[in-house]
């Protein structure tokens, strides 16, 4: 039944596409595509105004898909056929189900590796910014079959990721990951900085200013729990236990807690930038989110707490393991938790050495760079785009 329902739907889009083809011609205008999100990102909003200061027009297409607005959504799609017959460039963010089962005008790439998507779309020029710094857990089309991954089946009749020209990810160590994830050879990954990079590192000069010119005795140190999505109810949620006993818990650490869960495990858009709770925090306690490289950026140090971590090995996977490269700020247990932040939070005392270590490789922070992480990324858009004009 799905595989009849997704094929109906793909003859319908390319049908809607193709009619909009003749009576459009295309123009300088880049369409930004989310489906997890109402808002758009910092990245978008400053991709967006550096395509307009060049002249280009913008269009920012964001719907939250929810069981409740599913009906709605259909017009959403609609649209968003429309708008990919018209513009010549596509900025997305996750993967879109309408840009996989369109057949835009695509070339074909030879000796692409068994399994990996050979189209090279062309008309538009399809981006995908991830949302997300670095490599750390495994997804897409690296954890096909397990509990945190989508099942083969699932994969093969949505095309997950299919149709984009190029993928952009934070870093040449990230390249490898990032294309296994995606299914496209490393050729078409791109290392590039995502715009928040640049408001990130401006950020953490503001807070360590403001840092410098406060009095820090007696101050209370905010610790932020934040754990990654937990896509499947059955996995193991070690922070959900933990928060169960949160009163225990925080008695005794000597810190203002705070606790962050992912926001689509309760249905909510999914966020678009550094949160307010990660600003404010002095300490960040995580599993595998890839908030860690947002905290270090901003130069706040990270503990890991996996105590699931044989289980998460296996679902969905790490591409960086943090037991492996971090030891030293890893808790497998709540005591040994409690010991770290003791140790951070009483004593000042944390292993930078270790978090470099994990986090380090998911920037090139040494390189030389010219204008701006947006200017750059619409640079090779804009590139991109007028070689196939």
């Amino acid at each position: 039944m799905r595989r009849l329902f997704v094929g109906a739907s793909k003859a319908v889009f390319n049908l809607g596409y193709r009619a909009t083809q003749r009576v459009m011609k295309r123009r300088n205008e880049v369409v930004f595509l989310s489906r997890q999100a109402n808002e758009p990102s910092y990245d978008f909003k400053t991709v967006a105004a550096e395509f307009e200061r060049r002249g280009w027009k913008t269009t920012m297409h964001l719907k939250k898909v929810t069981k409740r607005n599913v009906i709605a959504y259909a017009g959403h799609v609609a649209s968003e056929i429309r708008l990919l017959a018209r513009c010549r460039i596509a900025i997305l963010d996750r993967y879109d189900p309408v840009v996989s089962l369109i057949d835009f005008e695509s070339a074909h790439a030879e000796r692409v590796p068994e399994g990996y998507h050979d189209e090279f779309p062309l008309k538009p020029t399809i981006i995908q910014l991830w949302h997300a710094f670095g490599a750390f857990k495994k997804f897409g089309y690296q954890s096909i079959g397990v509990r945190e991954g989508h099942s083969a089946e699932v994969v093969d009749v949505f095309n997950i990721h299919r149709n984009y020209s190029w993928v952009v990810c934070s870093s040449e160590a990230a390249r490898p990951a990032f294309s296994e994830a995606f299914a496209y050879p490393v050729e078409r990954i791109v290392a590039l900085d995502r715009p928040e990079y640049d408001e990130l590192l401006e950020t953490r000069k503001q807070l360590e200013n403001r840092a410098a010119s406060e009095t820090q005795a007696g101050k209370r140190i905010k610790v932020l729990m934040a754990p990654t999505l937990r896509k499947s109810k059955a996995s193991t949620h070690p922070f959900r236990d933990l928060y169960a006993e949160k009163a225990s818990f925080e008695s005794r650490i000597d810190a203002d807690v705070t606790w962050s869960f992912h926001p689509l495990e309760e249905g909510l858009p999914a966020p678009g930038n550094a949160s307010g709770q990660l600003l404010a925090a002095d300490v960040v306690v995580t599993d595998y989110s890839s908030i860690v490289y947002e905290a270090y950026l901003l130069g706040k140090p990270v503990v890991f707490f996996i105590p699931d971590i044989e289980e998460y090995r296996v679902s969905p996977g790490l591409n960086a393991d943090p037991l492996e490269l971090a030891p030293g700020i890893c808790a497998t247990s709540k005591q040994e938790l409690v010991g770290l932040l003791e140790q951070v939070v009483n004593e000042g005392a944390y292993p930078t050495g270790d978090f470099e270590a994990f986090a380090g490789s998911a920037f090139q922070l040494a390189a030389k760079r010219e204008g701006t992480a947006a200017a750059r990324f619409v640079d090779f858009a804009i590139e991109q785009a007028d070689k196939v004009r």
